[in-house]
């Protein structure tokens, strides 16, 4: 089977590709490269064996540059940042919506399957925060028995706090739920969580749980943005994502449009002061940490996912805790820390 993974070097497309490789999968990489530090990735799957191909979904002809039959995408390309949206709107427009337009477009002309990278950014900040909540000593939870298993797939999508990049890629998100029920094609949509693990050339609008143990490394600052640092998310490791997306590719003909949840859910969750204390006892010394009073615009206080549908659908659970994944990444930034040097210095 011909895998063709979009943002193929960031951090997820990269970890998918090398999985995929090892498992057997003709693996087609394409990236844009404009990102710090994938040019490192590029040259560690082309040593694999992983095709690479340079172009920019935005623009559709650049798929043009492929020279193989497609039989699914992997769309893991993305403009990640909550942040910086309120920027330049058009910039996340055409990231994360445009380009899946694009995307669509090849598969509805050539029967081409997709699995799509959602967000839990597609749920209003406003309608998660109204949830009923407590503040314990080191983190908020919801408070409400309703959602005792977490945010689940008929949780509303309406209201206007999603922050740009959320709102783009909720439009995303339904584009593919009609196309597929449109033109007939097999695609699942994944609305993950946080995400975690190695290979993250990132900074913390990037994902703040790789950041963790990459600013410990290098003795960096560490920022809390609003809830004292007690804002709770589900983390989900990066083999677990690969392991759960080989299983709907080899099931992905039953699937047209389907919406899945995807995280850690209520059984691996973590706060940023939570994780602050675990590497504090792991390296011994306590980093110089920011705060910011005021969250960022749409953020939200607690979100964890409820995984049962994708769990049980899937015959699928998470099984790396917080801690193993957080210890993982120290140790991967500690034994690449020449690699990751040309990144952060």
């Amino acid at each position: 089977m011909n895998v063709l993974i979009t943002g193929g070097c960031g951090f997820i497309g990269f970890n998918l590709s090398m999985f995929l490789k090892q498992k057997g999968f003709n693996v087609i990489a394409m990236d844009n490269l404009v990102r710090r530090g994938v040019e490192l990735s590029r040259e560690i799957l082309e040593d694999r064996g992983v095709e690479f191909v340079h172009g920019d979904i935005r623009n559709i002809e650049d798929f043009s540059n492929i020279s193989k039959k497609i039989d699914i995408i992997l769309n893991t390309a993305a403009e990640p940042s909550a942040i910086e949206g309120y920027k330049n709107p058009y910039f996340d427009f055409t990231n994360n919506f445009l380009s899946v337009v694009n995307v669509l477009e090849l598969a509805r002309k050539n029967k081409i399957k997709v699995i799509q990278w959602s967000t839990n950014k597609v749920y209003s900040g406003d309608k998660i925060n109204g949830i009923k909540r407590k503040e314990l000593g080191t983190r908020f939870e919801f408070d409400d028995e309703k959602y005792n298993d977490g945010i689940d797939e008929s949780f509303s999508v309406d209201g206007n706090d999603h922050s740009i990049y959320g709102l783009t890629k909720l439009s995303a998100d339904l584009f593919c739920q009609e196309y597929a029920n449109a033109f007939n094609l097999n695609i699942i949509v994944n609305r993950f969580s946080c995400l975690g693990g190695e290979w993250q050339w990132g900074l913390p609008k990037q994902g703040w749980f790789s950041w963790w143990p990459i600013a410990f490394v290098y003795k960096f600052p560490l920022m809390y943005i609003g809830w004292k640092g007690k804002q709770l998310r589900d983390v989900l490791y990066i083999r677990d994502i690969c392991e759960l997306v080989l299983k709907q590719i080899e099931s992905i003909d039953d699937f047209k449009g389907e919406v899945f949840n995807v995280g850690g859910g209520v059984k691996n969750t973590m706060s940023l002061i939570e994780a602050t204390n675990y590497l504090e006892k792991k390296m011994g010394f306590k980093p110089k940490i920011k705060y910011e009073p005021n969250p960022r615009r749409a953020d939200q206080c607690v979100y964890v996912s409820n995984i049962k549908k994708v769990c049980s659908t899937f015959n699928w659970k998470p099984k790396v805790s917080p801690e193993a994944a957080m210890d993982n990444i120290l140790n991967w930034a500690q034994k690449n820390k020449e690699l990751l040097d040309k990144v952060y210095k």
